[in-house]
């Protein structure tokens, strides 16, 4: 597996950014920052649709782009001689992710999770082994010597993917002790063999138990029935007697009714005799009084003239208070037009003035913008001038530093003893032709500079004569509105006048005379509560007819009455009902009752034994069921334990052959680079089981920390690019064709950047792809590709 090319759309700090890889040793430049560790990020993120951390998906999201902007990885790699294709993008505000797969052009897969798997299948790795087999850091390097033991062999056993094995048999101890722990507490519950057998003893007595109170219950039911049968024969009786009762209190209660409402009658008899009397002396009274009535009402015609005169003779006194008013305010509103008519006499002159300064102000500010637009051009000329100066000055300056010897500016062929002659030219470039146009400029800058201030200040005069012309014209513009205002106010007070005028001419005609009004008065309060009298008659007596009609019907059901009580009285007599009778049967009907209630309860109480027995041989069968089933429970984990010793002995087995293949194969493969890279002053790099490391040096083995600054990070280097092969073997991915180092320099000095440098070119035909992060620009020239961020 080799990549060819990546492509980025708002991921991270990539708005769009497209890399075509190569092959051979290929660095990746670039400040702290720049985005380098970032394109290794997406190439994960391509293949396993993770970043290396997981965290919040808007975080992948580039700060400038919006909710809307789609975020897109595209890479493309080699595998096994077919060209494959992973997209993946994020869409929306929640980040919605997909993904497809294309082998050859054409799409094998699709959906995010389906990429993910299918990658994995194909690579034969997951994304934490991808990245501990072809990604390594300077820090891991560092690490694999200077970390103490324990430390270092978890980082190696971390990196081969052996930590999970440590973790699975863990677990399996753990799981063995707990069903150990199950198996022990299932034994003190579970039922003894003695136990079993009364518990079965008992389910058979109370089965016995149950069928002869079976039996009883059947025979206590049939003398139920029959006891029952009894009670209803003596309720029957005892029902005849309650509806003979029944019905001699009825009508009993229909006499003691008729009575009641006999009695009512004629109390209602009594109390209208008594009104129709009264009623008929009211009306004798009302006609002595229909001579009071007309006289009032004839009264009331009269005050109602009175008051009429006496409305517009208040109108008429009101209106002629108002002209008095109207007058004076008619006087006031004349003085004050012919004095802003005075005052406005100069507002067409003002305004004749203000447009021709306005004018004036607008042509010497066109003039104002024309001299800056030509000062501008100026300034670019000058500017223009100025950097052909520089850049001149720059040429010589090049030239003086490196002699002679340098390359012509123009044609790039060495100059020579052409050296003088080019640097008097390009001094008298400088002087004689461009510096002149610029004291010319400068010149002319300045005519046009003084010429821009002369008219500004000339537009500051006519601005401020202007300000003061605007000021007088508002004033004056201000009294034509109030002069408008009183001339409608005057018209107002004219129109007035006039309409009170017509409106008194119209009043004169009516006369109005207190005395007579007065006069009227008296006579009102003198019969007003002789008339409310006789209205109060009037009132009453509207009933004096419902009263007769009711007198009537009162008559009429006494006489109905008296015949409806006289024929119930003959009815009740014939009912015949013995009291005595009654209650003997009552009690014999509560003494046959409570004879069915003692059956019913004995019955009851032979059923709740039964189903208390019926409880108990369940309870009691449930215990054995229940222990039966514990049993079988504790069997399976029995059985359970015993796979759990079989699969640790495995897996320790196992561990006991991988780790005898993974450290000699580490030694093996970091022995053959490292002998390479140190041209055979080195032959073995050996690796223990525990993971110590070892250099032997003219055949005799010596602990790692022994040598020199620069032999530690070669071997460091060897030995994490062995633990990569040593895991691409191990999960069977023969076909991955790149490595991958993030600033695997660190803080060296060029002499130990160098031999790292020159160890890669010694490894690189192992690899198609060698990739090499890091921010040193000095060693750009080292790489065969470079991409520069």
């Amino acid at each position: 597996m080799i990549l060819t090319k990546l492509h980025l759309e708002n991921f991270k700090k990539y708005t769009s950014y497209d890399i075509e890889f190569g092959e051979g040793l290929i660095g990746i430049i670039g400040k702290n920052g720049s985005g380098k560790s970032t394109i290794f990020e997406a190439i994960l993120f391509a293949l396993f649709g993770e970043a290396k951390k997981r965290g919040n998906k808007d975080l992948l999201r580039n700060a400038g782009a919006s909710a809307k902007d789609a975020v897109v990885v595209e890479l493309e790699f080699e595998f096994e001689d077919a060209l494959y294709k992973v997209i993946r993008e994020f869409r929306g505000k929640a980040m919605s992710a997909n993904a497809k797969l294309l082998k050859n052009g054409e799409v094998t897969t699709t959906g995010a999770k389906e990429v993910t798997t299918a990658i994995t299948k194909l690579t034969g790795m997951g994304k934490d082994a991808f990245m501990h087999t072809l990604f390594a850091s300077q820090k891991e390097l560092a690490s694999l010597s200077t970390l103490k033991n324990e430390e270092r062999k978890k980082m190696i056993r971390r990196l081969l993917g052996l930590e999970k094995i440590d973790f699975v048999e863990k677990e399996l101890v753990e799981k063995s002790r707990e069903l150990g722990r199950e198996i022990k507490a299932f034994a003190e519950v579970l039922l003894s063999d003695e136990d079993i057998k009364a518990k079965q003893e008992l389910i058979k007595q109370n089965k016995e138990k149950k069928h002869l109170l079976v039996k009883d219950e059947q025979n206590k039911t049939k003398e139920l029935i029959s006891l029952k049968d009894k009670e209803s024969v003596i309720k029957k009786e005892l029902d005849v007697f309650v509806k003979t009762k029944e019905l001699k209190q009825k009508l009993y209660a229909g006499l003691e009714l008729i009575s009641s409402n006999k009695s009512i009658e004629l109390i209602n008899q009594a109390k209208l005799i008594a009104e129709n009397y009264e009623l008929e002396h009211k009306q004798e009274e009302l006609n002595s009084l229909a001579n009071v009535k007309k006289e009032y009402l004839g009264l009331q015609e009269d005050l109602k003239k009175q008051e009429g005169l006496k409305e517009k003779h208040l109108k008429r006194e009101g209106l002629q208070k108002e002209q008095v008013q109207l007058r004076e305010r008619y006087s006031q509103a004349k003085a004050d037009i012919h004095k802003l008519e005075k005052e406005c006499e100069l507002h067409e002159q003002y305004s004749f003035d203000a447009k021709n300064l306005e004018q004036d102000l607008s042509i010497r500010q066109d003039g104002i913008e024309a001299k800056h637009t030509i000062e501008q051009e100026i300034l670019i000329e000058r500017a223009s001038e100025q950097r052909i100066i520089d850049e001149t000055n720059a040429k010589i300056q090049s030239l003086e530093e490196l002699g002679s010897e340098s390359e012509c500016p123009t044609c790039t062929r060495p100059l020579l003893e052409e050296y003088d002659k080019v640097i008097n030219s390009l001094n008298s470039i400088v002087q004689g032709t461009h510096q002149k146009k610029i004291d010319e400029y400068n010149t002319q800058l300045k005519n046009v500079q003084e010429q821009k201030a002369k008219l500004i200040e000339q537009r500051k005069v006519k601005e401020k004569e202007f300000q003061e012309l605007s000021k007088n014209l508002n004033i004056i513009t201000s009294k034509l509105q109030d002069l408008q205002k009183a001339k409608e106010h005057f018209k107002e007070i004219e129109l007035k006048g006039l309409k009170n005028k017509d409106e008194l001419k119209e009043l004169e005609v009516f006369k109005y005379d207190a005395s007579v009004h007065e006069k009227l008065q008296k006579n009102n309060d003198v019969l007003t509560p002789k008339y409310k009298h006789i209205l109060s008659l009037e009132t009453e007596l509207k009933r004096h007819k419902a009263v007769k009609i009711d007198l009537a019907k009162v008559n009429e059901n006494i006489e109905k009455l008296t015949k409806e009580h006289q024929e119930k009285e003959l009815e009740f007599q014939k009912v015949v009902y013995d009291e005595n009778a009654h209650k003997q049967k009552v009690v014999q009907h509560e003494q046959a009752l409570k004879s069915v209630e003692e059956q019913t309860e004995t019955i009851h109480d032979i059923k709740v034994e039964v189903t208390r027995i019926d409880g108990d041989v369940k309870n009691t069968q449930s215990s054995l069921d229940n222990n039966e089933e514990q049993l079988k429970k504790v069997q399976t984990k029995k059985d359970d334990l015993q796979d759990y010793e079989k699969i640790k002995t495995s897996l320790a087995e196992f561990k006991t052959r991988l780790n005898s293949k993974v450290a000699p194969r580490i030694s093996t493969i970091a022995s053959d680079m490292y002998s390479r890279i140190t041209k055979g002053k080195y032959q073995h790099i050996e690796v223990s089981n525990d993971f110590d490391f070892f250099i032997y040096d003219e055949g005799k083995k010596y602990p790692i920390e022994r040598f020199s600054g620069g032999e530690i990070d070669l071997a460091n280097l060897v030995l994490r690019i062995a633990i990569s092969k040593t895991l691409t073997e191990l999960s069977g991915a023969s076909s991955i064709g790149f490595l991958a180092f993030d600033e695997v320099f660190g803080s060296q000095d060029e002499s130990r950047r160098m031999e790292i440098l020159e160890a890669f070119h010694t490894i690189k035909e192992q690899y198609r792809q060698i990739f090499l992060i890091s921010h040193e620009m000095e060693i750009k020239e080292m790489f065969e590709r470079l991409v520069e961020l």
